[in-house]
């Protein structure tokens, strides 16, 4: 609205501006007919007078108002930045009430970040999928908690009801415009290569690559986790979980950055450090939950 308003007023200044030039000119031209020269020349002088304040005042007009849509913009993003910093704190507060998910979106956020680089994307993109990754799952605080914490045999309206947090997570995420350009990871990190997924059953390249990226270190987080119905794997049975629900479930290239990432000693360790618990053997007859 104030930049209608102000918008409003240039206009005003240029309107009145131009009728007087354009009532001098008129002036001028009937004093040519009566071949009064010099007072002619004095008028054309006034009227270039008249243009050149009238451009000095619209350029300068323009200028402040290209100035108050740059501070408007700049509090518009102080202001995203304070929204996503709440939900980030909401995520961790929640996800600090129970052991097995303590620290769970933080890590995600930071493989799916490692993984994107080793896959050659842009840095500045990759920090992006880190924040997603941060906050992916902040539509799972809509879904009752006797169904986040039940064994993985859900009811139908139960399962129905899970599967619509990546939409809400979206929708929550929706007006952080600097996060804009990775939502797609939020929206789509529950769909699968062969289609099987949701919310909408995208399949292979139809799945941003940003959502399969994701996909993958929420599902081998989950994994090397303790959850309520089963305890943590160790890391190379995760990645064998992995490579066996691929193509048809994961992105092959993603689940082998993975590996290859892992291999390095020091993002092993780092991710390692922040389990409370040293992950447990289990035997290959155990169920595998890679994520909700």
């Amino acid at each position: 609205m104030k930049k209608v308003k102000f918008l409003c007023n240039a206009g005003d200044v240029v309107r009145s501006v131009a009728i007087s030039a354009l009532a001098i000119a008129l002036g001028a031209y009937a004093m040519m007919l009566q071949d009064n020269h010099f007072v002619v020349a004095i008028l054309a002088a006034v009227v270039l007078l008249v243009a050149v304040g009238t451009i000095l005042q619209v350029s300068r007009a323009v200028q402040q108002l290209h100035q108050k849509h740059a501070q408007t913009k700049q509090a518009s993003l102080k202001a995203e930045r304070h929204y996503f910093k709440v939900l980030r704190r909401i995520m961790a507060a929640v996800e600090s009430r129970e052991p097995y998910t303590r620290g769970r979106s933080k890590r995600i956020g930071y493989l799916s970040r490692q993984i994107g680089l080793y896959l050659g994307l842009e840095p500045d993109y990759c920090r992006l999928l880190d924040l997603a990754g941060q906050v992916h799952d902040i539509g799972l605080l809509s879904v009752p908690e006797y169904i986040l914490n039940k064994p993985p045999r859900l009811g139908r309206e139960e399962f129905r009801s899970i599967q619509k947090h990546a939409e809400i997570s979206y929708r929550i995420l929706e007006p952080l415009t600097f996060l804009r350009e990775i939502l797609p990871a939020v929206r789509f990190h529950h769909e699968r290569m062969n289609g099987t997924g949701y919310p909408y059953g995208l399949k292979g390249k139809d799945i941003p690559l940003s959502a399969r990226i994701l996909a993958v270190a929420d599902a081998y987080d989950a994994m090397t986790h303790d959850r309520p119905h089963r305890p943590a794997l160790p890391t190379i049975e995760a990645i064998n979980e992995l490579r066996r629900c691929s193509p048809a479930g994961y992105d092959p290239k993603c689940v082998a950055a993975l590996e290859e990432l892992l291999n390095m000693r020091q993002l092993r360790k780092l991710h390692q450090s922040t389990r409370k618990d040293a992950p447990v053997e289990t035997s290959s007859k155990k169920t595998l939950s890679a994520s909700t």
